[in-house]
């Protein structure tokens, strides 16, 4: 994805301005092919100039978006040959409206017109053979923390805003979480609940100025019992699930990311996607169009286990080796502890959110 154009790029290859781009992205005509998590700057792609192109044709034909959603699912000749005898018929009808009107004021006396954020915390809880901590830091070189992070009865998660409205998007989108799961404490009922999220940023980035351009990473884990179907995760963009099992850490997560892809495929190691150019591109995170898919996974786990929520504030500094000897200290709150001061003797470049649970 080496040529994604930035949206002034694109805007100017396919003849929109960037309002337009914006208002075709919040139909969900036209969504961004990725999003920076740190400027909620959007990226789009080169293949997506035709319908581009397609859009801002049939808005100068004043065809409604609804009409342009459903011809882009089935675009033919058929569909533009009723829209030109429906012109037809309305420059018809709004012609002899006017002639009425040119009549009517013919007969009528001539007139004269007139003018008239606690920076950091830690909590441990424990519930259902689980014991959990949690911390959030805004790290050594951001004046904000856009990081947030939620620990209610069943749900764990963590949440990386972006854009100038960041922190507000990332609280914004676990109190969704949070109302849409215990609707429906189920797997389906987390995914739901994702999109509620999704939905709620969107919303409200696309009614107040200020909030324009905010999103989201989101990732839950759901200490589900078996007949309500298991604990699984739910994720949307690069924020992570790890597990630590017998001294082994595994990434349970994928990253919704433009690098996530490469290192899956081994074409880009870990430690080269931490400096690789287009590392904070995100493919995947709330707030990028009017809906959103979240993976959700069953999540495999004993006792013994444990799990590591975290945003990339951490594992964009710290090494995975690092992060695997920080996370078998002693108990939830010490691991807590070490890898935050990990992430900031690393430089501490981002904010960063981390919920260690252990599995009795």
């Amino acid at each position: 994805m080496d040529d994604l154009m930035s949206i002034g790029e694109f805007a100017a290859r396919c003849g929109l301005s960037a309002k337009m781009l914006r208002t075709y992205a919040a139909a969900g005509l036209l969504v961004p092919a990725a999003v920076d998590e740190i400027s909620g700057y959007r990226y789009y792609s080169p293949t997506q100039v035709d319908r581009a192109e397609t859009i801002g044709l049939l808005r100068r034909a004043r065809i409604s978006l609804a009409d342009i959603a459903l011809f882009l699912k089935d675009p033919s000749t058929e569909r533009v040959m009723v829209w030109h005898r429906q012109l037809d018929k309305e420059i018809e009808s709004r012609r002899h409206a006017l002639d009425l009107v040119r009549n009517h004021l013919a007969t009528r006396p001539r007139r004269t017109a007139t003018h008239p954020v606690v920076e950091t915390e830690r909590h441990t809880t424990t519930m259902n053979s689980l014991t959990a901590a949690m911390a959030t830091d805004k790290g050594l070189h951001r004046d904000t923390n856009q990081d947030a992070v939620l620990i209610d009865d069943l749900l764990y998660a963590v949440a990386d805003g972006m854009g100038a409205s960041g922190a507000i998007a990332s609280r914004m989108s676990l109190e969704a979480l949070r109302a849409g799961f215990a609707a429906d404490p189920s797997p389906a009922g987390l995914a739901e609940a994702c999109r509620q999220a999704n939905q709620r940023i969107w919303d409200e980035a696309s009614t107040v100025a200020e909030y324009e351009g905010m999103g989201s990473t989101l990732t839950a884990f759901a200490a589900l019992p078996v007949d309500q179907g298991g604990p699984v995760v739910a994720n949307i963009g690069d924020s992570r699930l790890y597990r630590l099992r017998d001294g082994l850490l595994e990434q349970l997560t994928e990253d919704h990311s433009v690098v996530g892809p490469l290192v899956r495929a081994g074409e880009l190691t870990e430690d080269l996607a931490r400096t690789h150019p287009q590392r904070h591109l995100l493919t995947r995170a709330l707030g990028i169009g009017p809906d959103v898919t979240p993976d959700v996974v069953a999540v495999d786990c004993k006792p013994g286990d444990r799990l590591v929520v975290s945003t990339d504030g951490l594992y964009n500094d710290v090494a995975e080796s690092d992060i695997a000897d920080a996370s078998a200290a002693p108990d939830p709150e010490s691991a807590v502890a070490r890898l935050i001061d990990l992430a900031g003797a690393a430089g501490g470049t981002d904010n960063i959110a981390v919920i260690v649970i252990d599995v009795r």
